[in-house]
């Protein structure tokens, strides 16, 4: 979930740039089906450029699967008689309430645009409609400006005049044939899951803008009288929007509407400022389509390196070697409640050699831990396809970083320098990012003690 909330993040950051872009560029201009066309575009790539993503050498990457250990964190684990059990402790976390916070918005943000998409059903099927050419025209009782929601067309005919009534429908129809209602319903799909991000409302603001300049200039250029249609949205200057989702015949722009009518075209040079989108998308790319490697140290180290078909015995066999605790849920010794134990616990006498259960390379060795605290010395070893081991509780080293190691091969010795009340050896691993049972790789029932 975090990684969504990433995007969400990310992609904000693109809106944002490619909105100021807008406003302090190509918001003065007469080219109003440009400036939609790229307020819609602004919307689309934003949510596209996160989810780029440019990988070298995807395959290695997945190989390597480390554990992440904060050797200065205390562990909290307790241990006794070689069985270490870590307690499953549910705390509530930054991120999570953050989270929570966002989901809230998400579901205020869903049952707003419900209740307004409710509110124009019932409009609908609550009043007359008549059918003129392709518009559907809802007569309604409120006193509210005309809107259109797709074919449908509101309006109270009680305080409209004749010759309103044909600008408002040469208005709205201009709405309807140009699809408007399909970008405020994006936007509003948008909102609700970027409720947070101021900018998807200044573009929702603008958006709304260029359909009413839109469906001005075409009623004007279909014959309407400039006196009489400026006059029309006059007359209906108190009117006010009830709903999202709809296109207004009248709106707060109406100062702004009539100046756009009056205003001169700008020059088609103008549009040469688009070339200016096209560093702001390759630093959107550069930023968040991000190339995922594998870290240099890592190259080559696993050629011919391979998952055999049996591992390796971590220790050797011997009377005084044996499995004292396996992987799953326990009853912990101490605390008397159940805990999930991550790995498997092998006592041996202390400097009982312990072996790499397969080729790999070892990631980590603990050197800054605290004694008779969490794991106490440990060794990391990446394996193929994906495998890593946790070697802990461990006296000494015989590996360093980085180094290549063989199955079989001596890793160090065991002992109990970290919580424990015993010399023992303890084994986890990972496959693919999660814990996986040891017990499905090596055998332990010659471990068992006889």
């Amino acid at each position: 979930m975090t990684e969504f909330l990433q995007y969400l993040i990310e992609s904000s950051l693109c809106m944002t740039a490619l909105y100021f872009l807008y406003k302090f560029v190509l918001e003065r201009d007469t080219f109003v089906m440009r400036n939609r066309i790229y307020l819609l575009f602004s919307v689309l790539i934003s949510l596209l450029i996160p989810l780029l993503s440019f990988s070298i050498d995807p395959e290695k990457s997945m190989v390597v699967n480390q554990f992440t250990l904060d050797t200065a964190t205390n562990f909290k684990a307790e241990i006794t008689g070689g069985i270490q059990l870590a307690e499953e402790s549910v705390q509530l976390k930054p991120i999570s309430i953050l989270l929570l916070v966002y989901l809230l918005g998400v579901l205020i943000s869903f049952l707003r645009i419900s209740k307004h998409l409710t509110k124009i059903l019932k409009t609908i099927f609550a009043n007359e409609i008549v059918h003129q050419n392709n518009l559907k025209i809802v007569s309604v009782q409120e006193n509210t400006s005309p809107y259109s929601f797709f074919r449908y067309v509101f309006l109270n005919p009680r305080i409209t005049s004749k010759s309103e009534q044909n600008h408002i429908l040469l208005h709205e129809s201009v709405h309807v044939n140009q699809y408007h209602t399909l970008d405020l319903i994006l936007v509003e799909m948008v909102k609700i899951f970027m409720w947070f991000n101021p900018f998807i409302y200044f573009i929702q603001h603008s958006l709304v803008e260029m359909h009413e300049y839109l469906a001005d200039r075409a009623c004007i250029n279909l014959g309407a009288d400039k006196i009489e249609y400026q006059n029309a949205l006059v007359q209906n200057i108190e009117g006010r929007m009830n709903f999202a989702l709809t296109s207004a015949f009248n709106s707060s722009l109406t100062l702004k509407r009539i100046k756009m009518i009056k205003k001169i075209k700008s020059s088609r040079i103008t549009n040469l400022k688009l070339i200016l989108v096209f560093p702001i998308l390759f630093f959107s790319v550069l930023s968040f389509g991000f190339i995922t490697s594998t870290p240099a140290a890592l190259e080559g180290n696993f050629e011919g390196y391979y998952e055999p078909d049996q591992f390796h015995q971590p220790v050797p066999t011997g009377n005084k070697i044996y499995m004292t605790s396996g992987y799953g849920q326990r009853m912990h010794p101490i605390l008397k409640k159940k805990m999930f134990h991550r790995g498997i616990d092998i006592a041996a006498p202390k400097g009982t050699d312990i072996y790499s259960i397969a080729d790999g390379v070892v990631r980590k060795v603990n050197l800054a831990f605290e004694q008779g605290k969490g794991h106490g010395r440990f060794v990391i070893v990446d394996y193929a396809n994906g495998l890593s081991a946790l070697y802990s509780q461990m006296d000494s080293y015989a590996v360093k970083e980085g180094q290549k190691v063989k199955a079989g091969e001596v890793l160090g010795a065991i002992g109990s320098s970290g919580t424990s009340t015993g010399p023992h050896l303890h084994l986890e691993l990972k496959k693919d990012g999660k814990n996986v049972n040891p017990e499905d790789y090596i055998s332990t029932d010659i471990y068992k003690k006889k």
